[in-house]
C-alpha cells in the first residue's frame, strides 16, 4: 500500500481550522482540488465517531466527483481521521489529519494511507495540495467590530 503526506501552515487559529474541516457549511467553501475548475462543494458531515460524511466536488463542466466515508477518530481540535472511498469503487483508504498550533498559526498535516499505487498516492497528494490551497485562497477571517 502507498501513502500521500502533505502539510501546510496557515495564519489561522486551531479552533477556526477545526471548524473549517468539520462544519459542512465551511467545508463546502474549500473542499475541492481547485477553486477555478470546481464550483462549491456539497458537503454533509455527521461529526461523531462512526458518523458518515459525503463530499460532492462539482467541476465547472458539471462532472461530479463524490467521496464518502466514516469518521473513525475525533480528538478536537488536534486530530481527525476518516475512511475515504470514491463512488463507483470498492477501494477504501484512510485519511488522518492533525492540527498543530504555534503562535496562532496552525499546521495541517494530512496522511492519506492504504492507497493502491504510487500513481494513486501522487494523484491524491495533488488533490490535497489543491484543497489546502483552496483554504489559503478562500479563507477570510471574520471582521472585528469597531470599538471606540
Amino acid at each position: 500500500m502507498f501513502t500521500a503526506n502533505i502539510d501546510r501552515t496557515y495564519d489561522i487559529d486551531i479552533a477556526t481550522m477545526w471548524s473549517l474541516w468539520t462544519n459542512p457549511l465551511h467545508a463546502a467553501n474549500w473542499f475541492r482540488p481547485s477553486l477555478e475548475q470546481f464550483g462549491p462543494t456539497v458537503a454533509t458531515i455527521d461529526l461523531q465517531v462512526g458518523g458518515i460524511y459525503r463530499i460532492e466536488m462539482i467541476r465547472t463542466t458539471g462532472e461530479v466527483h463524490t467521496t464518502t466515508g466514516t469518521i473513525v477518530e475525533l480528538d478536537e481540535p488536534q486530530r481527525l481521521a476518516f475512511t475515504w472511498r470514491w463512488d463507483g469503487t470498492d477501494q477504501e483508504s484512510l485519511v488522518e489529519v492533525t492540527f498543530t498550533e504555534v503562535d496562532a498559526k496552525t499546521t495541517v498535516a494530512i496522511r492519506h494511507t492504504r492507497l493502491t499505487s504510487q500513481e494513486d498516492a501522487d494523484r491524491h497528494a495533488e488533490g490535497w495540495i489543491g484543497c489546502l490551497e483552496s483554504i489559503a485562497l478562500g479563507y477570510r477571517p471574520p471582521t472585528q467590530a469597531w470599538s471606540p
